[in-house]
């Protein structure tokens, strides 16, 4: 059965199916609401249920307060408070075939490859949204690394995760012309377009989708200042120097690499990488903050950097959470 659901404040309509998620509906129908993970572990897609029944994985029922909108399917027509971003109406998800055209092996745990595309793809995405990849019927998600108006293609970090079943058939049996599937774009994470400087937090391969909302704005000719605060454990896991040369050669741009653990030739910043930041601003009632790792770090930045002034509605992430 087929079920009418109400976007507040929004005021937009679409049909939902009872089998199916309320963010798969909205996004079949072109809306495109507030998510990532896309598998109840991230809490980015939460709405508000203002009327009406809706039912979770579990079976249980819910009439009103927070919800998933990945994780729960209309049980009735809904009335819902949620995020709505008109700057995707013109981004559709397909389902494409990549083959492999680069294999860089940029540290001993992470791999950067690019994927090329067949000429018809009309695969639009951008910068800082991600898909997901199949590979010998595996499937998993990785951030694209690339701005589009930059390089053709598409290029991903991947880190090799020990006794990850996807990641260790990309290191051990990928080659050049391999053939993967992919399937996108997702997620709502991308720059939105305000005056107000950007403090970019990455933790790990979470580099990839920063790298490409950095070239974005540079191809753009942005002249807000960008804050780079990349984290890692160790000073030899930095497996791209972009970030140096990006504030080497435009002033509007500060590269700030933080070390988490003992590192003895290490002289830069230590510790988390988010209290870097606020270290460094006492203030962030002006910023934008896009953050992107494990749910861990955004947690602790988000709700810190609040403390410390941030409008919460000016905090965007994407978190790096564990197949399942």
């Amino acid at each position: 059965m087929n079920y009418k659901i109400k976007i507040q404040p929004s005021g937009l309509c679409f049909n939902a199916d009872e089998n199916t998620s309320i963010l798969d509906s909205a996004l079949s129908a072109n809306i495109h609401l507030e998510h990532s993970c896309k598998n109840g572990d991230c809490g980015a897609c939460a709405a508000e249920l203002r009327a009406g029944l809706v039912v979770d994985a579990l079976g249980n029922s819910c009439a009103s307060g927070r919800i998933f909108t990945c994780a729960t399917r209309p049980q009735s027509d809904l009335e819902l408070a949620a995020t709505f971003h008109p700057e995707l109406v013109g981004i559709q998800q397909k389902v494409v075939p990549a083959k492999v055209d680069q294999i860089l092996f940029a540290a001993k745990d992470v791999a950067v490859i690019k994927l090329r595309l067949p000429p018809n793809a009309d695969f639009h995405y951008l910068p800082g949204q991600y898909l997901d990849m199949t590979y010998q019927g595996v499937k998993r998600s990785y951030s694209i690394a690339n701005a589009q108006v930059v390089s053709a293609g598409i290029e991903l970090h991947i880190r090799r995760v020990p006794n990850g079943r996807f990641s260790e058939l990309l290191f051990t049996e990928i080659k050049t012309d391999s053939l993967m599937r992919i399937e996108g774009p997702k997620g709502t994470f991308f720059v939105r377009d305000t005056d107000r400087p950007i403090i970019f937090l990455a933790g790990g391969t979470g580099f990839a989708p920063i790298k490409a909302m950095t070239e974005g704005l540079l191809a753009n000719q942005c002249n807000r200042n960008l804050h780079i605060y990349w984290g890692m454990p160790s000073a030899s896991m930095f497996y791209s120097d972009i970030a140096r040369q990006w504030a080497e050669t435009h002033s509007s741009i500060s590269y700030i690499p933080v070390v988490s653990e003992s590192c003895e030739n290490w002289q830069g910043r230590t510790g988390f990488v988010h209290q870097a930041v606020l270290e460094d601003f006492t203030d962030l009632s002006g910023f934008d903050v896009y953050a992107c790792g494990s749910p861990l770090m955004i947690d602790s930045a988000k709700k810190d950097f609040i403390l410390q002034g941030l409008d919460a509605r000016n905090f965007y992430s994407d978190a790096f959470t564990p197949a399942k």
